[in-house]
């Protein structure tokens, strides 16, 4: 690292150090259904903890991981993962646990917040705006490609030697957070991947890439296909009833690559959710912010980046015929707000529908 971002890393780092605890544990929260960035980056803070400041971390987190690579990812985990329900802390003290929020923040709706946690820092790059308390150290910097750059620098700036199991994963990570550096990658982002690359295992990489898909992932695709439509540059499909909420976001990754499409977004339910992931070719649509703007905070959450985001609308207290309008709404004021944006050089160009 230059000079300047290695002075920039180690204030970051004293920082941390002064709202750590002297001893004892730190929980380390990733966002719900967490992805390769956040799994990659929670074992970093972990790593970094036990190395630096000789405390002991914990990794906790809400929903489920089900995406094959990342269930992969996890079969070379070395450190422990516990559903955020399954762990209380013990002993008689009232006093709050000190949580580190790894790729999301305690205040983003993507989140499950527990209420016996105090949150102390914040490792993240995505958009959004925020309030953080004074007594919280905040790093949250969007001209990252993936969380797991900016900890690899905090790794290395404070001489910690990465395993190689864990070298794999934050380097898997940075290129799928970065769409293998085509989307919001910076030549940070870029110089980490180079560098973990030196320090990895490749067939551990290799047998993340290539995870052994479960059979429900073809029934998820075939009723993708089956329901997706065309119009112009835009290609979208829903799920009826989705048991693995990844495959939304990886659907949207799927229709983004069908040939003249530049804008994607997949729907499906899942328990009381309405989840929904859009995806763009072209970084000026600013998809989080989008999105945001049609998911009010009574009703969801959204987030994301330039060309990629996420978020959710609560159905909970709707019928079924409610839901499926509910949806039709989502779906015409994305088609309707997309359309608005496309610029005159890229105005809709009919396709057969799929």
């Amino acid at each position: 690292m230059n000079e300047t971002v290695n002075n920039e890393v180690e204030q970051l780092l004293a920082e941390l150090a002064k709202v750590l605890p002297g001893h004892g544990r730190v929980l380390i929260i990733p966002h719900d259904y967490p992805d390769p960035d956040a799994l990659a980056s929670s074992a970093a803070i972990q790593l970094l903890l036990a190395k630096r400041h000789k405390l002991r971390g914990k990794i906790i987190f809400s929903g489920i991981v089900s995406r094959a690579e990342n269930r992969e990812i996890l079969r070379h985990f070395k450190y422990g993962l516990t559903p955020a329900q399954q762990w209380h802390p013990g002993g008689k003290s009232k006093e709050k646990c000190p949580a580190i929020f790894v790729d999301t923040a305690p205040w983003r709706g993507n989140v499950t917040v527990p209420s016996f946690i105090k949150p102390i820092a914040v490792f993240d790059h995505h958009h959004g705006k925020y309030k953080a308390p004074a007594n919280m150290v905040v790093d949250i910097n969007p001209s990252f490609g993936a969380t797991s750059t900016r900890l690899w620098e905090c790794l290395q700036a404070a001489n910690i030697q990465i395993p190689k199991w864990l070298a794999s994963i934050m380097a898997y990570a940075i290129t799928t957070e970065t769409f293998d550096f085509i989307r919001h990658a910076t030549g940070r982002d870029i110089r980490a991947y180079t560098l973990l690359l030196n320090q990895c295992n490749m067939k551990t990489l290799g047998q993340i890439k290539n995870a052994s898909l479960p059979r429900a992932y073809y029934s998820y695709l075939a009723e993708a296909v089956t329901n997706a439509q065309t119009y112009g540059r835009v290609a979208w499909t829903h799920l009826a009833d989705v048991k693995q909420p990844e495959i939304v976001a990886e659907t949207a990754d799927l229709l983004l690559r069908m040939e003249r499409i530049m804008w994607a977004f997949c729907t499906g339910f899942t328990d009381d959710r309405l989840i929904v992931s859009i995806r763009s070719e072209a970084a000026s649509l600013h998809c989080g912010r989008l999105l945001r703007s049609l998911i009010g905070k009574k009703e969801g959450s959204a987030g994301g980046h330039e060309q990629v985001a996420a978020g959710f609308i609560d159905v909970s207290k709707l019928s079924a015929t409610e839901r499926i309008q509910r949806r039709d709404a989502l779906e015409a004021k994305l088609l309707a707000k997309i359309e608005g944006r496309l610029s005159d050089t890229a105005r809709p160009l009919l396709l057969p529908e799929v």
